[in-house]
């Protein structure tokens, strides 16, 4: 892809239906700079090589060709569908159907990215995997002592205005009243901090014992279901936990709907036409 194409977008290929909004760019511009943004993103952990960057530059091109044949059709298809449903108030039911659908389709996303990762990861030295471990601990820390002398009214207040200004993004204007049921679903996700951290402190041991493996044969697959256990959050631990998180935050999700005037559906409705739009072209290219 051309360089002068690239620009300093926050876009992430495993959150693409969210991220891209709040990426305040387009889906084309986005995607067509991924390659650049995910190279980005590994040096903020590690220092490669020439030769390493050049390998992973050539896998992060095929891979993203073959996620734009294989992946975006997918991406289309449930777009158009989630449409269709948004015509009338969803039930429960749908709630679920749709997170289940686009968490797989991440999933699926992520296993595209294994091969060029995997292939990085097995040139790296115990240094670079060791740089790795610092700057990820690093950033731990960081989101730990963000987190320190706040208390629980002080957390959900600062959550709400996060998950208010993605609404707008997605609805055009957030009422009062459904900023009260957003503080809901912060409060939730406050209650579930422990958890999180819990979770996130497995996936990091998992991931240690991952680069002890990472030249070995199967490293690949390894790798892969790795992200897609991240992706959806898959935990046997916690299991019961995020169940139960789940079916709180559908009901919730669920009334918000239901409160969506006429204005506000048309907004949403008009942002998915636009994003599939875009991806049609991508798919075309």
């Amino acid at each position: 892809m051309a360089r002068q194409r690239h620009n300093n977008s926050r876009f992430s290929i495993l959150l693409l239906l969210l991220v891209i909004i709040l990426a305040g760019c387009t889906t084309r511009l986005a995607y067509n700079n991924l390659d650049w943004w995910l190279v980005n993103r590994v040096s903020d952990y590690v220092t490669l090589t020439r030769q390493q960057q050049l390998q992973l530059d050539t896998d992060l091109e095929r891979a993203l060709e073959r996620h734009r044949r294989q992946e975006l059709p997918k991406i289309h298809r449930a777009i158009d569908a989630l449409q269709a449903d948004l015509k009338s108030p969803v039930t429960f039911a749908q709630m679920q159907h749709y997170y289940t659908l686009f968490t797989g389709l991440s999933q699926d996303s992520a296993q595209v990215l294994a091969t060029p990762l995997a292939a990085m990861l097995s040139q790296l030295d115990e240094s670079q995997i060791a740089q790795i471990e610092i700057n990820l601990r690093k950033k731990f820390q960081q989101a730990d002592r963000e987190r320190e002398g706040k208390s629980r009214a002080q957390k959900i207040a600062k959550r709400t205005e996060r998950l208010a200004d993605f609404t707008d993004n997605w609805i055009g204007s957030v009422s009062s009243s459904q900023k009260t049921l957003l503080a809901e679903l912060a409060g939730y996700q406050i209650e579930m901090e422990p958890v999180f951290i819990a979770m996130r402190d497995d996936y990091f041991k998992r991931w240690q014992q991952l680069m002890t493996e990472r030249k070995q044969a199967g490293f690949n697959r390894k790798l892969a279901g790795y992200l897609r256990d991240a992706t959806a959050l898959n935990t046997t631990t916690y299991r019961g936990e995020m169940d139960l998180y789940l079916k709180r935050r559908f009901e919730l999700l669920r009334r918000l709907q239901h409160t969506l005037s006429g204005k506000q559906n048309a907004f949403l409705n008009d942002k998915l036409v636009d994003l599939r739009k875009d991806i049609a072209v991508l798919i075309h290219q």
